[in-house]
């Protein structure tokens, strides 16, 4: 058997394998419309943490030579959402893995200064407000009630 005939006799064996297409965002839309009528208000706790904190936590990372800044945050449906906490305690025990080996600069925020910032950043859709960071930062968890639309935070913002 010649090296062609034993190449050639593999190659049905290492066609590449069928990948099933996930579509996250549909998964994640189908959950919330599955959500009864009486949870329909589901930033009601993300507006009363709006409402009722004086001061911001937020991470950003300095531009590098060729990057533009970075906040922390992550796409959601409806685009780009900032990570957001309402006080230090809330960022728990992940603060020092952000600070020092992922190299965010955590910055603080009073309510007019957020508000002023949301109102410029147009390309943020929305908010996550105290988020449980795990490992290193890398995965946050959090809750539907959590999360609010740039819109409604800038509104609980002027309140």
């Amino acid at each position: 058997m010649t090296a062609r005939n034993l190449a050639a006799s593999f190659g049905p064996k290492l066609q590449p394998a069928r990948s099933k297409v996930i579509d996250f965002a549909a998964r994640r839309r189908a959950r919330l419309q599955s959500v009864p009528v009486a949870a329909s208000a589901r930033f009601t706790d993300a507006r009363k943490a709006l409402a009722g904190a004086h001061e911001f936590t937020l991470f950003w990372r300095p531009p590098s030579r060729r990057n533009a800044a970075e906040y922390l945050g992550g796409r959601w449906d409806w685009g780009w959402t900032l990570f957001v906490w309402t006080s230090e305690a809330a960022v728990g025990p992940v603060w020092s893995a952000l600070t020092g080996t992922r190299g965010y600069v955590a910055q603080r925020l009073a309510r007019a200064a957020l508000s002023t910032f949301l109102g410029r950043a147009g390309e943020i859709g929305g908010l996550l407000l105290d988020g449980e960071l795990e490992a290193p930062g890398d995965v946050i968890r959090a809750e539907p009630d959590q999360l609010i639309r740039r819109e409604d935070a800038l509104s609980a913002l002027a309140r």
